[in-house]
């Protein structure tokens, strides 16, 4: 285990996590056998208090998922000056690899951990939006799934700490990469960790990728912008899926952006294509990518509330907080995309 502030850190917060997620799944493990009775908690005290409690350390669990994610990074690149021939994050993720020892695992745990954190993220989400959708209602239909999203988010939080535990305490100082520059992999055309190939992004190409990269934002922006205005007492499902899908869209098309064209101007180095090397060298970037995953996160759950918090009770107040995510996810395009403009120009 390499210790620094950063390993301590992120070693505390983990710790903290596993032993609140832990805490979440066996209290929401009871309150659902209790729901799922309905006779069980005839006393009505104690089931605010237990609903409250468990309120309370989901709550906390989930700002705690949030902060974890950045942490991840900043650990990461931490590491960096601890081998020779590491030159970036990338080079840390592939620690290990090749080895016959408990070393083995870390490429995959690292692999896993940058899954689980934005999964784990939007869990997170989802289950706020529908128990704000069901502290509304009087006989709190939406309960059971309410229940059903916080029990997979815990236990995937669980998982995800597991995770970073092992990789946290797996001994990785005598193992070296058997390639730790990242320009062996993103600066390869021929290699599956590029997007497109280098005849596709050559200088002449390269506008094509901004058009789609504007396209597929401000398209997603005005969209978001139509919905809010034209739906204000409905929420209609076929529109929502259309934004989803642009929200996938648009993950895809900002992926490929941000590899093969705004990471090597952003870097000042034309032939350099290494989205991790924005984390030391340019963090202002990293704002942009946080506004525009706050966009995609918030029209997915805004999905979530359509599709899976509809009834009787909650529909006369559903429309007004899919509009509100909504809303939310366009201030999320929008500064994404006035960012990641300004610092192009001024690059």
């Amino acid at each position: 285990m390499i210790l620094n502030a950063y390993a301590v850190l992120d070693a505390f917060l983990t710790l903290l996590r596993l032993g609140l997620g832990l805490f979440v799944l066996c209290l929401a493990s009871l309150t659902w056998r209790a729901w799922r009775r309905r006779d069980a908690l005839a006393d009505r005290t104690l089931w605010e208090d237990r609903s409250y409690l468990l309120f309370l350390t989901a709550g906390l669990l989930l700002a705690l998922n949030v902060v974890s994610w950045p942490v991840l990074y900043l650990l990461l690149q931490s590491y960096v000056p601890e081998w020779p021939g590491v030159m970036c994050v990338y080079g840390v993720t592939r620690i290990g690899a090749g080895s016959r020892g408990a070393a083995r695992f870390l490429p995959a745990l690292v692999q896993a951990l940058q899954v689980t954190k934005p999964a784990l993220v939007f869990l997170s989400g989802a289950w706020f939006v529908l128990y704000l959708l069901n502290r509304r209602t009087t006989s709190a239909p939406l309960t059971g799934r309410v229940l059903a999203v916080l029990l997979a988010g815990g236990l995937l939080a669980v998982g995800d700490a597991a995770a970073e535990v092992a990789y946290l305490t797996i001994p990785k100082k005598e193992e070296f990469p058997a390639a730790g520059c990242c320009t062996v992999v993103f600066d390869r055309g021929s290699d599956a960790a590029r997007f497109l190939p280098d005849a596709w992004t050559d200088d002449p190409a390269t506008p094509w990728l901004y058009a789609a990269y504007y396209a597929v934002n401000v398209g997603m922006v005005v969209a978001l912008g139509a919905y809010g205005w034209f739906f204000r007492d409905r929420a209609p499902r076929g529109w929502l899926l259309v934004l989803l899908l642009g929200a996938v869209l648009s993950l895809a098309v900002n992926a490929v952006f941000l590899v093969e064209t705004a990471a090597p101007k952003l870097l000042h180095l034309p032939y350099h294509h290494c989205p991790y090397d924005l984390i030391p060298k340019a963090p202002e970037s990293l704002v942009a990518v946080a506004l525009f995953l706050g966009g995609c996160f918030s029209v997915g759950w805004a999905c979530v509330a359509g599709f899976v918090a509809d009834g009787p009770e909650v529909r006369p107040f559903l429309p007004s907080m899919i509009r509100r995510l909504l809303v939310q996810g366009l201030f999320g395009y929008l500064g994404s995309v006035v960012m990641i403009s300004l610092e192009l120009a001024l690059a």
